[in-house]
């Protein structure tokens, strides 16, 4: 072998152990040595965000239980406690994602042994899979059987897998069927738009053309995801930066143009509850939302929904979803992550996806849990230990989503994952607090310079998503770089 060719053999030598983690080169986060199995007793504790579940099944455990996260725990804690040693214990955070967000990082800022699991919202996989404050689970947790794009939200930037893919979300488009002529076209925004029109002109007594979630939250940043990817998929790429600032113009201008048509002004405060009640009341054409308001929808009793009931639909929407959903990841503080891994096999396991869809009404991550006749499970199979059988997990009961099992399944394969950083509330954040001030003066009729203020966003972006958002001296994120309007039309 010459100088070179030696040279270059141990150039890949390093290059490949280097990501292994080894000869000298600084391990990935999380992939150090786990401590060895307890050997007694151990309880395993979940910090969680609000179990937003439609039902806990028709025979709980316990009198009482709301949800099936709080259904599968006892059912957990009374058939497979026994045999393992292991209990499960939820605490909950209650007031929304963002407050959860804030105690997960805290405790795991904190190192606070007292939780085992984190339920993270998918967005925050790689912010803390890079601080390490959570174990990786490759080669840890088998993974056949998962819907790929739900097992990708656990994963960080690199394709390691941080955590386990709990549940799921894909935003539909719900619409009357009554009120949209079946052979108007529904396959781009501009589309719905026009069958908006059309049908309010049909029916003036209807409010909405279109309602959705353009309040200043996470839920602005998904719509407008969604609507820009429509126009061009790639328009923000993979790690949340503008790739191209002039697609991002043109897609947010098929927004702003409709605010005051078929989107009213009243839409700039709409969260999924507002617009839940929009369209159930009948007072909306199309919806965009999540798939467990079906069932909601479907067994409204609010004025007006009797007759929506009757006469709605759901199809994917005409542009790729956001994909939604939580993950549970093993808290690198967790001195007992390996029975917090049973516990993550079970709640991820086929039983578990089968209940959480078919009666919780979550967008299950596994394929085999939307099977439309398939009965509810009758206990749990584990592995490395005896079996339960013949003890229902959920019930007998499976709700009306399970109908829509195969429009959900072929939304999820075409959404898209919201923006993979560490910075990514920043990257959030950004956005909103640039473009819902641009809704706002187009709903005040000002003129806006568009161009002018993604040119904006696309260099604050760019500066978070390196770790530097730009912060004001009180701590929070500093207004965006250009104004939103640029005053008052004739």
């Amino acid at each position: 072998m010459t100088g070179k060719r030696r040279r270059v053999a141990a150039l890949i030598a390093a290059v490949v152990a280097c990501a292994a983690g080894t000869a000298g080169c600084a391990p990935a986060p999380g992939t150090g040595p786990w401590p060895a199995p307890a050997t007694g007793p151990v309880t395993v504790t979940i910090l969680t965000g609000t179990d937003t579940s439609i039902s806990a099944g028709d025979t709980p455990v316990r009198s009482g239980d709301t949800g099936m996260y709080s259904e599968l725990a006892d059912w957990w804690n009374a058939r497979e406690a026994r045999i393992t040693g292991i209990r499960i214990r939820l605490a909950v955070v209650d007031g929304g994602a963002t407050l959860a967000h804030s105690q997960m990082l805290a405790a795991a800022q904190a190192g606070d042994a007292q939780y085992d699991i984190y339920n993270l919202d998918g967005q925050w996989v790689p912010e803390f899979a890079a601080a390490g404050y959570v174990r990786s689970l490759e080669g840890h947790l088998a993974t056949n059987g998962f819907l790929p794009q739900p097992l990708a939200s656990g994963k960080d930037g690199s394709g390691r897998l941080y955590a386990a893919p709990f549940t799921t979300d894909v935003g539909l488009l719900y619409h009357r069927t009554d009120l949209v002529d079946p052979a108007s076209p529904l396959g781009t925004f501009d589309q719905v738009m026009r069958a908006a029109l059309q049908a309010r002109q049909k029916d003036p007594a209807i409010r909405d053309g279109y309602t959705g979630q353009f309040a200043e939250y996470e839920g602005l940043t998904v719509n407008l995801l969604e609507i820009i990817r429509g126009y061009r998929p790639d328009a923000i790429g993979a790690d949340g930066t503008i790739r191209d600032p002039a697609a991002v113009a043109a897609g947010l201008e098929q927004l702003v143009s409709q605010i005051g048509l078929q989107i009213p002004g009243s839409e700039l405060s709409a969260s999924e509850a507002q617009s839940f009640t929009a369209f159930a009341t009948g007072q909306a054409v199309f919806m965009r939302n999540w798939p467990i308001y079906y069932n909601q929808i479907a067994t409204a009793t609010l004025p007006g929904s009797s007759e929506v009931a009757r006469n709605f639909t759901v199809s994917p929407l005409p542009f790729p979803s956001v994909l939604g959903g939580q993950d549970l990841a093993i808290s690198a503080s967790s001195p007992h992550p390996e029975a917090a891994l049973k516990v993550i096999s079970f709640l991820t396991s086929e039983q578990a996806e089968r209940c959480l869809f078919a009666v919780g009404g979550f967008p299950a991550t596994r394929t085999a849990a939307y099977a439309a006749n398939a009965p509810l499970p009758a206990g749990y199979t584990a592995h490395g230990y005896a079996a339960v059988t013949g003890s229902p997990l959920c019930g007998d009961k499976p709700g009306r989503q399970l109908r829509i099992g195969s429009t959900i399944l072929k939304a999820i394969g075409k959404a898209i994952p919201r923006p993979v950083t560490p910075y990514y509330t920043e990257f959030s954040a950004l956005i909103q607090g640039q473009v819902w001030p641009l809704l706002d003066a187009a709903r005040q009729g000002h003129s806006i310079d568009l161009h002018g203020s993604v040119a904006a966003l696309a260099a604050d972006i760019q500066y978070a998503v390196s770790g530097h958002a730009p912060i004001s001296p009180g701590g929070t994120l500093q207004p965006p770089s250009t104004p939103a309007s640029t005053g008052s039309s004739p």
